[in-house]
């Protein structure tokens, strides 16, 4: 069984790019309910397990790649790769504050 290609910062920010800042873009089930990545380049606050699992797809070459669950397992993958994961309650009082 072929090794899939570790997701880096690179395909994280990609995957950004194409999940986009619209929640009417994303799927109703990948829409974030506890917590939220922030994208460096925007500010943009994202569902970490739509983020991660697509960056994970773009970091496949032979599209098997690992869907993940959310919570701690890809909040903590997201952190290693340097990227801020805030409860969406939060993020979201910091958001409005800072507009």
């Amino acid at each position: 069984m072929p090794k899939a290609s570790p997701i880096t910062r690179d395909h994280v920010l990609d995957a950004m790019t194409y999940v986009g800042p619209d929640p009417a873009q994303w799927p109703v089930r990948s829409r974030p309910t506890v917590y939220v990545v922030i994208d460096p380049r925007n500010g943009a606050l994202l569902p970490p397990k739509l983020v991660l699992t697509t960056a994970a797809q773009m970091a496949s070459e032979d599209r098997r790649y690992p869907v993940f669950s959310g919570g701690q397992h890809t909040n903590n993958r997201l952190k290693e790769l340097g990227f801020s994961v805030l409860e969406k309650s939060s993020a979201e009082s910091i958001s409005s504050s800072a507009a």
